[in-house]
This record gives structure tokens, sequence and C-alpha cells, in this order.
């Protein structure tokens, strides 16, 4: 009889088991991104190297439940020590259609947007793909919610807390024009995108640190329009770049500016052009001392008027493979900026059981 309750434990062990299902992810990410012209808003330099993500867990229940372990690190061309900026991945993940949440640390792009340069610059994307926290996605008919918490650094003698708390909303408006057999897919919708940063302080800091709050949201409208027939489409936005800069405990250091942000994407078969237009406020006012700490967007938002255009071929693209050769040009009154830019993505997965 004493025997019994350890037969019963093995027997829910072995069931819950059968039901498992082991599941790999093994993904890169390779770029070179090499800037000539203008340095005022930006250093020009070459970023280069390729990061690769395995990934390793069980999933149960259908695939709604997953625990998923692995590393993320990154080889820098030229460098005699490869392999290193690398971070962990470990993550939990509930996902039931039309809710997922994902905790613990993951890499960014489980995130639903591919937001744009002024959320998330180049380099944050290159050097920092992963996030230590929670998000929150919830997709419906119509569009979609997400919420996050990226924890960015821990408190110690020489560095400081940091975190981000991060929004996102899109919702169609009107009439969907969807029809399965059209021509044609068109609507208008609106949206949010935003984040609040809490730069706070070193353990022991002295009276010259000052905690820094950053609060950047982009409220927009826009309309898209697809092709089926052509494999075309173009999706305009307009609305306002507005933010709020304060570092407590400094008379006028509060900082609030606000300006117009206009966005085109256009795309027709392998062939991409995105241009961005910003006028107003500068953002980001404190300048370069925060540049890549708490101000994660692109350093040229800090000039009064940018227009940033990418022009992009798709060379490659199948299941598990997507490359991109392709230009950007960054211009502000201070002259022209230009990228020669090539990035490569590949995504291999795969699962054993049930």
């Amino acid at each position: 009889m004493k025997r019994f309750p350890l037969f019963l434990l093995l027997l829910c062990i072995t069931s819950f088991a059968s039901a498992q299902r082991l599941e790999w992810k093994l993904g890169a990410e390779g770029f070179f991104d090499n800037s000539e012209g203008d340095g005022t808003y930006r250093t020009t330099m070459t970023y280069s190297g390729i990061r690769a993500t395995p990934e390793l867990g069980v999933s149960w229940d259908e695939g709604k439940h997953r625990l998923m372990g692995g590393y993320s690190g990154l080889l820098e061309f030229g460098k005699k020590h490869g392999y290193t900026d690398g971070s962990p991945i470990l993550y939990y993940q509930y996902s039931t259609k039309p809710l997922t949440f994902t905790f613990g640390s993951f890499h960014r792009d489980q995130l639903l947007g591919d937001y744009p340069s002024f959320l998330f610059s180049d380099t944050i994307r290159y050097y920092r793909p992963t996030m230590q926290g929670f998000s929150f996605q919830h997709q419906y008919a119509r569009g979609h919610f997400e919420a996050f918490l990226d924890w960015t650094g821990f408190r110690t003698n020489k560095d400081r807390e940091q975190f981000m708390v991060f929004l996102s909303f899109k919702h169609t408006i009107g009439k969907i024009n969807d029809e399965p057999f059209g021509k044609f897919s068109k609507h208008f919708y609106v949206g949010l995108e935003g984040y609040y940063y809490h730069y706070a302080l070193t353990w022991h800091a002295d009276e010259a640190q000052h905690i820094h709050d950053n609060l950047v949201a982009h409220p927009f409208v826009g309309y898209q329009l697809e092709s089926r027939v052509t494999d075309a489409g173009i999706d305009v936005r307009a609305g306002a770049l507005a933010s709020f800069d304060r570092e407590r405990g400094m008379e006028g250091g509060k900082r609030t500016p606000i300006g117009f942000l206009g966005e085109v994407n256009a795309h027709y078969k392998r062939f991409f052009v995105e241009d961005i237009f910003y006028a107003g406020g500068h953002q980001q006012p404190f300048g370069k001392q925060f540049y890549g700490a708490y101000y994660w967007g692109d350093t040229y938002f800090h000039a009064s008027a940018y227009n940033r255009t990418d022009i992009k071929y798709q060379f490659v693209v199948n299941k598990y493979v997507s490359a991109y050769a392709g230009a950007i040009f960054n211009i502000t009154k201070a002259g022209l900026n230009w990228h020669q830019v090539l990035t490569l993505r590949v995504n291999l997965n795969g699962s054993i059981g049930k």
C-alpha cells in the first residue's frame, strides 16, 4: 500500500510526458550596415555581424503552453573573439486565440509590430534583440493590442536601474473591404505606439545624478491598399510624435517636444520603399549623453526636420530564409548620410511528439 502513491505519481508523470512535444528553434540574423556622409546626428561607421539564437524546449496541451530555453550570441565581423555580446533565452508562453502571454527572456521578433526607427533604432535591433520581462498580445478581426515590460538595467554601484513599458494598438475603422476573391484589400485604421522609459539611479548615487523619465507617444491614422493581382501595396499614415522628457530635481528639467510624423510604405513584388518624415521640436532633448541609454529611437529625431528613405530588394525569399539588399538615405538640414545595407534572416523550427 505504501508503494501505491508512488505508483500514482509515476503514472501521472508518464501521462504528462506522453502529452508533451519537444520543440526546437534555430534563428540567425545577419547584418552589414555601412554609413557615409554627414555625421552630425550619427557617427559614420560600419556595423556588421551575424547573430545565432538556438532554442530548445517543450510544449503541452496542444501547444497552448510552451517552455523554451536557449542563447543569443553575436559574431561581429573582424573580432578575434567572436561569439560574444550574448544573452540567455528562457521563457514561458501561453498562447490561445486571441491572447498570447510571454514571460522571461525572449527575442524581440515575437512582438506583433515591426516598430519604426523613432521607437527602436537600427543599432538597438542589431545589438539588443532580446528583452527581459513580459508581454501581452491580443489579436482580433479588426486589429491588435500589445503591451510589454522590458527590464533593461539592474541596479548596482555602477549601473542604473532601468525599464521600459510599451503600448501599441491598431484598429480598423469603417467597412473592411477584404473579399477573399477580390482584387483589392483596403481599409482605414487608427492606432497608437509609444513607451515610457524609467532611467533611475545607481546605489549610493551622488547629488549630480538624477532620475530621468521619458514618455514617447505616436497617435496616428492611416490607409492601407493591397492588390492581390499585381502583388503590390501601399500603406500611408500620419500623426503626431510627442514626448515628455524630465530630469527630476532640476529647475527647468522638463521638455515636451512635439511634431508631425508621416510614413509611407510601398512594395511591388520584391521591391520595397519606406519613407519617414518628421518636422517639429527636437526629440531626445537631453542629447548625446543618453543615446543608447534611455533614448532608444534613431538619433536623427533630434533634428527639427528629418527624412529617411529605405529602398530594398528582397533577393532571397522562401519558407526559411529572407535576405534584403538596399540603401538608406537620412536627410537633415546638416546634410546627407546614406547607408549600404545587407540583411539576412533564417528561421528553422521543428518539433517531436504529439
